[in-house]
């Protein structure tokens, strides 16, 4: 075949894919158009009682259910005038040093929500173009649905383990015993706008939920389910862009327009975020994060247990991502994961799944992602000492739990 006709029909045959993180790009823009996201916060909060423990709890499991589905910097950024709240309303209290683990809560949730979903994060659809391009056996087997067999226990046992971190280690005396009014942080009750917002999500999650295990189980139809996804873009295209939603919030008319699709983030964070590219910018220009991960993938050389090879190789993603893009690292980490995994007589399907799980696992330091470093300079009185104290347990321990969950599970599910 000719090369273009390869390419045509390489992208023909993954256009489901293709679409299914086009829309859920505009599913984050509707959830905060709607602001579905803040009520969901202020729910979430109001089960906590004001008991810092169950705060901090409650923070970390609503920003790992959000960054499931929309980015994790978005759900950060939903989060900052809340935990601002908080924090003052702990100082009212005589409650000091609340301030780093409350911003700490917030990004475990969102780094851990990006391993929730297939649309979680840009690591995953780096990662379909590296099984794509190593022609990795069983990759098609990975669907939006069967994603959700491993991803959401471990997001749950995840944010326990966080939960231990921050609560456990991380929550200053002063505030034991103390209790605050979460009654109104953010605003809450759903209007008609909000409900027909998350009536468009569920559809959204309903029909690639429903064309995965159709892909899988009827015959015939991953033949026609390319322009069957185009169909559905289409009319997800018209309700959220053409057809006037109900009116709620003082908006009426569509629920998202072209103008409203670019958002902007807080002065404070944008200067820290533009600090952190230029960072970025000029250890990529030295080289320096290509020599790095090199450096790192010879740690995998030689004969070692499965079990050895997967723990290794989810440490030097994390570590690495803490100084280094997180693109960089999982681009050339992919390609070591999938040689390495062949040197050891092993699939390199689960490896290569645990490099893109584990490059979202940044808890440590400010630079390691947008949404740390949104937190970091919106935070203002944050301790930078006790955010890598804790960020370091909390990498050890999710090692850990990825290494013993994904080599078991994921074997069995492909």
């Amino acid at each position: 075949m000719e090369p273009l006709t390869d390419v045509t029909a390489y992208l023909w045959g993954r256009l489901p894919l293709i679409l299914l993180f086009v829309c859920g790009y505009l599913v984050y823009q509707l959830m905060a158009a709607t602001r579905i996201t803040d009520g969901f916060v202020a729910w979430a909060l109001r089960r906590s009682k004001g008991h810092p423990r169950r705060v901090l709890f409650y923070i970390i499991a609503a920003s790992a259910a959000l960054s499931s589905f929309i980015p994790n910097t978005i759900t950060v950024l939903t989060l900052i005038p809340v935990l601002k709240r908080l924090d003052r309303d702990f100082a009212a209290r005589g409650v000091t040093g609340m301030t780093t683990v409350l911003m700490c809560s917030a990004i475990y949730g969102a780094a851990i929500g990006g391993m929730g979903s297939m649309i979680g994060s840009p690591a995953n659809a780096v990662l379909f173009a590296a099984l794509d391009l190593f022609e990795v056996a069983g990759r098609d087997n990975l669907n939006f649905f069967n994603w959700f067999l491993w991803s959401v226990p471990l997001v749950a046992a995840f944010v326990f383990v966080a939960w231990f971190v921050a609560a456990g280690l991380g929550l200053p005396r002063s505030a034991r015993g103390a209790v605050i009014d979460v009654s109104g942080p953010v605003r809450s009750g759903a209007d008609a706008r909000q409900r027909y917002g998350a009536r468009l999500f569920w559809l959204y999650m309903g029909y690639f939920v429903i064309e995965a295990v159709a892909r899988e189980n009827v015959a015939g139809f991953a033949a026609v389910s390319p322009v069957v996804s185009m169909g559905f873009a289409g009319l997800f295209l018209y309700l959220l862009f053409v057809r006037g939603a109900p009116a709620g919030g003082g908006r009426s008319g569509p629920l998202l327009t072209g103008r409203g699709l670019l958002k902007s983030v807080p002065r404070r964070g944008l200067i820290f975020i533009l600090a952190l590219a230029g960072l970025v910018g000029v250890v990529h220009w030295t080289g320096l994060d290509h020599r790095t991960v090199v450096l790192a993938g010879r740690l995998l050389e030689g004969d070692m247990d499965p079990r050895l090879l997967f723990l290794l190789t989810i440490t030097a993603v994390i570590f690495l991502t803490e100084i280094l893009s997180n693109t960089a690292v999982v681009a050339a980490f992919f390609t070591i994961a999938f040689y390495a995994a062949k040197g050891h007589g092993m699939d390199p399907l689960p490896l290569m799944i645990a490099v893109g799980v584990a490059s979202t696992c940044a808890f440590m330091t400010p630079i390691a992602t947008t949404s740390n470093a949104l937190a970091f300079g919106e935070m203002k009185s944050a301790s930078l000492k006790v955010m890598l104290g804790l960020g370091l347990a909390l990498n050890v321990l999710g090692a850990l739990l990825m290494t013993g969950w994904l080599s078991w599970i994921l074997p069995r599910l492909y």
